[in-house]
């Protein structure tokens, strides 16, 4: 090898993206060990790894105690990406001021639905439901309980939170608003409706993340589960369901890798190096 040549990793040029929970997390919210080792070596080998989350940069921000991404992260279901070697958002779509009307509406049919609203840095705690506070519970967030006509931020991203039963409820009255059109609406966990903003998806925020990493789209590898996930795995490279993942992900994935119980991640990252998984 001449001086000053660069060794090249098995994975330079590549960047990982994997959703959290149900597909790199366990059912337990942990990361296993083989799935931590795996991300170690892929980031060893030149490969740039990092998730796309719905979570704000404050709740992403506990999965650093599992493993620690060496690319921004996609948070906000897409609607922005973070920075965590330099604290900040490097890209974001916020959510109009009419975004309001739209809580209203719903707010007005369904007393039912618990609603918190994502700020940039903060969330807050609208309308307190069973849901609600299981997520602020799980998730370690502050008590931040505002009404949302009293919140002074820029929003960044709404959910809608209730039993599973009643979530096809919540659906039904949104594609019956006037907002339906207007905003993006998701489907994130059997309990959470989100609304964001027009056009913001996870695939969205992983396309602008491979842009400002200088990594090409056939060179990008999405692994998901849930209906927020989809436009991530159909618009990546390469995109990957887990085992567990809804029919649509799975009938629209390139691969179908093992569960988020069985190290999933750990296999995607061994079938790039052996061939099984090919970029292009």
């Amino acid at each position: 090898m001449m001086k000053g040549q660069k060794i090249m990793g098995k994975f330079d040029g590549m960047l990982l993206c994997t959703d959290l929970d149900d597909t790199l997390l366990t059912d337990n919210k942990q990361v296993s060990e083989k799935n931590r080792k795996a991300i170690d070596y892929f980031k060893s080998e030149g490969g740039l790894f990092t998730f796309s989350t719905g979570r704000v940069p404050m709740g992403a921000r506990l999965i650093l105690e599992y493993v620690v991404p060496n690319a921004p992260i996609v948070c906000f279901n897409g609607g922005g990406i973070y920075d965590f070697s330099e604290n900040k958002i490097l890209w974001s779509r916020k959510l109009d001021s009419d975004a309001i009307s739209a809580v209203e509406y719903v707010d007005r049919r369904l007393d039912f639905v618990g609603i918190e609203i994502c700020t940039e840095e903060k969330i807050y705690f609208s309308k307190i439901n069973a849901k609600v506070r299981e997520h602020q519970i799980l998730e370690k967030l502050p008590d931040n309980d505002l009404d949302y006509h009293d919140i002074p931020e820029v929003w960044q991203k709404v959910l809608f939170m209730t039993e599973e039963h009643e979530l096809n409820t919540v659906r039904r009255t949104i594609s019956e608003s006037p907002f339906a059109d207007k905003y993006t609406f998701v489907q994130s966990s059997p309990w959470y409706y989100e609304l964001l903003p027009k056009n913001s998806t996870k695939g969205d925020g992983l396309i602008q993340l491979g842009e400002l990493c200088g990594i090409d789209r056939s060179r990008i590898i999405a692994v998901g589960d849930n209906e927020n996930d989809l436009e991530m795995v159909k618009m990546a490279g390469v995109g990957i369901a887990v085992e567990n993942a809804i029919p649509i992900v799975k009938n629209s994935a390139d691969y179908v890798t093992a569960d988020n119980n069985s190290d999933a991640i750990a296999k995607v990252i061994y079938d790039l190096e052996n061939g099984t998984i090919k970029t292009a």
